[in-house]
């Protein structure tokens, strides 16, 4: 029968039989991870009083923008073995845009059209824990561009208000950006991360009355789970 030192011995040997056979898990400087996923942006808006060029602002009334998921992309490049750069990008989301309050004037339109955005973001990050660790949270902040394009004027708001050239401006804002890494393997990384970013935009478009137009603070929670590659 095998001695307790021998059981101890025979343990300590397999032990380091397995450290060595494994592959090294480490996020480390000089990686670059490429995470594809799906994003949602989840809308936080408020907005000003809906004014019109005749009749100036309407009390009660307000402009509200949904939520949206697709597909997305991130690129992370580790500066350090705590420090990275990321750029995020995604295909276009689209948004509908809807009014309350109009109902009081006399009008029955809630849905004014859509439009679609995308919002590149560059941020750096911290990485907490050393690299040996196989989960690496991490948090950050960035600069964000949004840019607007395709807006549409619903049927109703063409026909009732007379709305026409739907528009709404370009954005820039900061970001406040947090996650989670786990690594899998030595290449396979699986992840969790939010986004919170200040995204401010004037809407306004013609009508029978003039221009109407809004101030809409977005400011959307950013989702995303997605699967990593590390190069």
């Amino acid at each position: 029968m095998k001695s307790f030192s021998g059981f101890v011995t025979s343990g300590l040997v397999g032990a380091v039989f397995l450290a060595t056979a494994m592959p090294a898990l480490a996020i480390e400087k000089g990686d670059l991870i490429v995470r594809v996923g799906f994003t949602t942006v989840s809308t936080e808006e408020s907005s000003s009083l809906v004014s019109t060029t005749v009749t100036g602002a309407l009390n009660g009334t307000a402009v509200h923008v949904g939520n949206d998921t697709q597909p997305g992309l991130n690129l992370v490049y580790m500066h350090s073995d705590n420090i990275g750069v990321e750029v995020l990008a995604a295909t276009p989301f689209k948004h509908d845009l809807s009014v309350s309050g109009l109902s009081q004037y006399g009008f029955s339109t809630t849905d004014l059209g859509s439009t679609k955005h995308l919002p590149p973001t560059i941020s750096a990050l911290y990485y907490f824990g050393p690299t040996s660790s196989p989960i690496r949270p991490y948090a950050g902040v960035g600069v964000n561009y949004t840019t607007f394009f395709s807006e549409s004027l619903s049927t109703s708001a063409r026909t009732e208000l007379g709305g026409s050239r739907l528009k709404l401006d370009d954005s820039f804002g900061l970001a406040v950006r947090a996650g989670v890494d786990w690594e899998l393997n030595d290449t396979w990384i699986l992840n969790a991360s939010f986004l919170r970013i200040d995204i401010d935009t004037d809407a306004s478009f013609n009508s029978a009355l003039g221009i109407v137009q809004a101030k809409v603070d977005i400011d959307p929670f950013v989702y995303m789970m997605s699967v990593g590659y590390k190069f």
